[in-house]
């Protein structure tokens, strides 16, 4: 069956009008607490440690491998 040309292929729909909801005298005695932000992320002080202790096991497994060929077997 033909359509009229005053049909349209779009439908309009008004949103509904926001409800408005009253709260009670007692929950305007109510806060939430503060947020605080968790890391998993490693601090700079920690960090520097890290990379200082790491340095130092560098330098003693470069130190190993320049005198390790002339520690005596003990043969």
């Amino acid at each position: 069956m033909p359509r009229s040309a005053a049909q349209s292929d779009f439908a309009v729909v008004r949103a509904p009008d926001p409800v408005v909801i009253e709260l009670p005298e007692l929950a305007a005695a109510v806060t939430l607490p503060r947020a605080q932000v968790h890391t998993t992320e490693a601090g700079a002080f920690a960090t520097r440690w890290v990379m200082r202790a790491t340095l130092l096991l560098l330098l003693a497994l470069v130190i190993l491998c320049m005198i390790g060929p002339h520690i005596p077997s003990g043969e």
